[in-house]
């Protein structure tokens, strides 16, 4: 089979690889749609999270392995002891990997087991005709949505998956600091579980059009300052809550400044480099800092948002490439066009 293979910085490498066997309780999936996600791109371009000489915690794989882990598929094989699925089924899935015996992992919070991997981190990904993936960890795509569609949900489970963590938002002011994917996923979170107004502040107009259309409000952070306009927006209360989605020192700080004391700060950017936090403004009015990883079985919620026409996955799709030129019309035109593109799909089988 076709597949692309990670072996090193700015080194992903469109290789004919044996198809997988499906052991027990796992399925073998043919792939039709993947996602460039941002891990993916770290992984293209650096910081890398791909283990090159000490093996992986969980699965004990080093590199070379096949990259990716958002997608959409069918069903074509079904392992050992496999129940409630069979051949032709539509299914995306959760990626985590699990050791499914730590406490995280017992109480069904295995998206923080303590060897937590990832598929197409830790082991081979979803950027293939064929991949892996255990029955436990599948879902259904509904009648309605495409396949096309459905390789967006992974993404937007993270952002519904963080504000389940935050609990009751019901009314409350919200701004969101970064309108990529997980950004927009942060938005269509907050909206649906009853956030009064919503803020997404950007660079750029990119992200205008689509935040007004589904009711919330639009700054470019690079001609209006974030502080000053947060202030006027709440009539100087500050916001309740805060999603960090770009992983920087200086938007970390940003969240903390327009939060309102007893507020809550959902961090769910990935750092590049250790952040310095102001810790004396945070401490003084009780602000909380909330982390989140990925998601548990949030994939279902979002695809049922997709089913219901709640969010219109496709106009997040921005971009299509091909596996044999993903590197040149994937990974290298993203680090160009990045902030133009919320999610670039691989179209890789049959499915529409």
């Amino acid at each position: 089979m076709k597949a692309a293979v990670w072996y090193g910085y700015k080194d992903v490498r469109i290789e004919e690889r044996p198809e997988p066997v499906p052991g027990p309780g796992q399925v073998k999936i043919r792939v039709d749609w993947a996602g460039i996600c941002g891990t993916d791109r770290h992984e293209y371009e650096g910081p890398n999270f791909i283990p090159v000489e000490k093996p992986h915690r969980l699965t004990g794989r080093v590199a070379p392995l096949i990259i990716g882990h958002e997608f959409s598929g069918e069903i074509v094989e079904l392992g050992e002891g496999v129940t409630g699925w069979k051949t032709g089924d539509r299914v995306t899935a959760n990626g985590s990997l699990n050791c499914k015996k730590c406490e995280a992992c017992r109480s069904g919070r295995y998206n923080i087991c303590q060897k937590l991997g990832f598929t197409g981190v830790g082991d081979d990904g979803t950027f293939a005709e064929y991949v892996l993936f255990e029955a436990s960890k599948l879902f259904a795509i509904p009648e309605g949505v495409s396949q096309r569609q459905a390789a967006v949900a992974e993404p937007l489970a993270c952002g519904i998956h963080a504000t389940n963590l935050l609990g009751d938002i019901a009314g409350k002011d919200v701004v969101i600091i970064g309108p990529g994917i997980i950004g927009l996923s942060a938005f269509f979170g907050a909206k649906y579980a009853g956030a009064g107004r919503i803020l997404v502040s950007g660079i750029g107009e990119y992200r205008r059009e689509l935040i007004e259309r589904y009711g919330g409000t639009y700054v470019d952070a690079s001609r209006t300052d974030l502080e000053e306009y947060t202030a006027e927006w709440t009539k100087g209360n500050l916001a309740d809550v805060v999603y960090e989605c770009l992983g920087s020192e200086k938007t970390l700080d940003q969240a903390i400044r327009i939060s309102k004391p007893g507020a809550k700060i959902m961090v769910m950017g990935v750092f590049g480099q250790k952040p310095r936090v102001d810790m004396n403004t945070l401490q003084e009015a009780e602000r909380a800092i909330y982390t989140s990883q990925a998601h548990v079985d949030e994939i279902a919620t979002a695809l049922e948002y997709m089913k219901e026409e709640k969010i219109n996955a496709d106009e997040l799709i921005t971009r299509e490439v091909v596996l044999d030129t993903l590197v040149q019309d994937g990974f290298e035109y993203l680090i160009q066009h990045g902030p133009e593109q919320i999610k670039v799909l691989i179209h890789i089988g049959p499915g529409a």
